[in-house]
């Protein structure tokens, strides 16, 4: 009786060591990230996280795009398919890095002006080097521009340009070396 335990033991635990191979290796074959956090509460908003090879969330396009004293370039173009309303997304590329997390939005409304137009109204968009290492994020507030944060090689804050939210204009630039703060600098327009 031990021996047909043991034998039915071994011959589970071999078979599911082979289905959780496939598995591993069926994953690293397709980098889609797709994860969801629904809310439980009225107050909380639910969370997805999100690949854009991911063909069930976006639609993508192949453009071409023509400017002025320079070689037409063949641009990808992302298109969020189906969005969810008021659900916090992060949007990952096809390296795994992250390159948006913003509240999608239907409404939105900035001093008095409504618009209807469903969009990543208050969101963080992240911009990377060549070498995949971070360059800058690009905050948006309203649907307007905050600010910019550059980094250097070693993730620290190179720069910060804010934004005035009316002009979009400079307004202050601070500059960091080595990650601390070494002069700040104010840009005042001339009415």
């Amino acid at each position: 009786m031990k021996i047909v335990i043991f034998s039915f033991i071994l011959l589970f635990s071999a078979s599911h060591s082979c289905f959780s191979q496939e598995k591993v290796a069926a994953g690293t074959e397709q980098h889609s990230i797709s994860k969801v956090k629904y809310k439980k509460h009225t107050l909380e908003i639910d969370t997805l996280w999100v690949s854009q090879n991911d063909t069930t969330v976006f639609k993508q396009e192949e453009i071409f795009i023509h400017r002025p004293c320079s070689k037409p370039q063949l641009v990808k173009q992302y298109q969020l398919l189906n969005p969810i309303e008021g659900a916090y997304y992060f949007i990952y590329n096809d390296e795994k890095q992250l390159i948006k997390a913003g509240k999608y939005t239907i409404e939105q409304r900035y001093e008095g002006q409504q618009n209807k137009q469903g969009n990543f109204y208050d969101s963080k968009n992240y911009n990377y080097k060549n070498n995949g290492k971070l360059a800058f994020i690009h905050y948006q507030e309203d649907g307007r521009n905050l600010k910019t944060e550059y980094f250097d090689s070693k993730k620290r804050l190179k720069s910060i340009r804010y934004l005035n939210k009316k002009s979009g204009e400079i307004s202050k630039i601070e500059n960091y070396k080595k990650g601390l703060l070494q002069e700040t600098r104010t840009i005042k327009a001339i009415p």
